[in-house]
């Protein structure tokens, strides 16, 4: 049994021997290729024509204040021109961003930032966005089916030169304790495209995983029926235990901490995160189809989850026969923070 082989079991939903981690188990990356979003620190635009700001010390990029690439959605076809991915140099960028992966002992994922909804608010601002899910649901859907359209063949692609394992698409739907949206709001001018995006993954072999901040827990039965195989953060007010203990033999859980109140909170001690991951760890991983993973931005919180890893699954490993490669000595940058300035991860 490899880890690559452990892990796999967890998103196929089945029990693991040992506790999977994407931090230990998974080589990851944003397709360098591809234009879109920030090009480094500073402000800088990029293919679709979205100014983006990003600056040392910020959690991620946000759209520029008091820029907005479309003012009318009813414009959108007269104002937004959708590249060709085919002019992407796919080769070279996959070459590049897996040179060090580990194809035999880990997973490999890429991920693809700004779904649906985050790619229609990056063009036309959050408030602009929200009111137009209300009035003008046919722009809103055509717009919605051209990204997912674009989407598809950036995924072709990916899946012809980089050949992962999974896709990680992202897409937020919800506020800290609430949708952005109604449910059926979603279900009409959202699901149809998205339901067409996880075909397209797994009509190219990978898995499909989704990342949606907030709380989306209404969604969890819709999501299943398209198809997901995964899904994360699972943040806390979305009760992740429970959903875990309903659905995870039809869907792998990814993450579930306390990352707001604990994991990130401003001064927190590796003794807290311990605590708080050695907890989750025990509450979660019963059962299988689940798999720790609590950090996308801050690489400190991967000390105390390795640390914690190594102790909880030393008994597992040594159950299975598995003889695990050393701890990790030095922390790396998330590879979210790596793509956005530019740097190695």
């Amino acid at each position: 049994m490899t880890a690559r082989e452990n892990i796999l079991m967890a998103y196929h939903h089945q029990e693991p021997l040992w506790v999977p981690s994407q931090i230990l188990d998974q080589d990851t990356c944003l397709p360098s290729c591809v234009p879109e979003g920030p090009d480094g620190f500073g402000i800088t635009t990029d293919i679709f024509g979205i100014s983006w700001t990003l600056e040392p010390g910020m959690e991620g990029p946000m759209v520029t204040i008091g820029t907005q690439r479309l003012k009318d959605i009813c414009d959108w076809k007269e104002n937004i021109s959708f590249p060709d991915p085919a002019s992407y140099s796919w080769e070279q960028g996959a070459a590049k961003d897996t040179a060090y992966w580990d194809r035999v002992n880990k997973i490999s994922s890429v991920i693809i930032v700004n779904g649906l909804f985050e790619q229609l608010h990056a063009m036309t601002g959050m408030e602009d966005a929200l009111c137009y899910l209300i009035s003008e649901e046919e722009e809103v859907f055509s717009l919605l089916e051209a990204i997912a359209n674009y989407r598809i063949q950036e995924i072709q692609y990916i899946a012809r030169y980089y050949h992962p394992d999974k896709i990680q698409f992202h897409d937020d739907y919800g506020s800290n304790d609430r949708m952005l949206m109604s449910v059926s709001t979603w279900r009409k001018l959202i699901k149809p495209h998205l339901s067409k995006i996880v075909k397209a993954v797994h009509d190219c072999g990978m898995l499909y995983e989704h990342h949606s901040c907030g709380y989306i827990a209404p969604l969890i039965e819709d999501f299943i029926e398209i198809g997901f195989d995964a899904l994360n953060p699972l943040q806390l007010t979305n009760h992740p235990y429970e959903l875990k203990k309903k659905y995870y033999k039809q869907l792998c859980f990814v993450g579930g901490f306390d990352n707001q109140g604990k994991l990130d909170k401003t001064n927190a001690s590796y003794q807290e995160r311990a605590e708080e991951i050695r907890f989750r760890i025990t509450q979660m991983a019963p059962g299988g189809s689940w798999i720790a993973h609590p950090t996308m931005i801050d690489p400190s919180i991967s000390e105390p989850l390795i640390d914690v890893l190594y102790e909880y699954n030393m008994p597992l490993w040594k159950k299975a026969g598995y003889n695990p490669p050393p701890k990790p000595s030095a922390l790396k940058k998330t590879v979210y923070a790596a793509a956005d300035s530019k740097e190695e991860v």
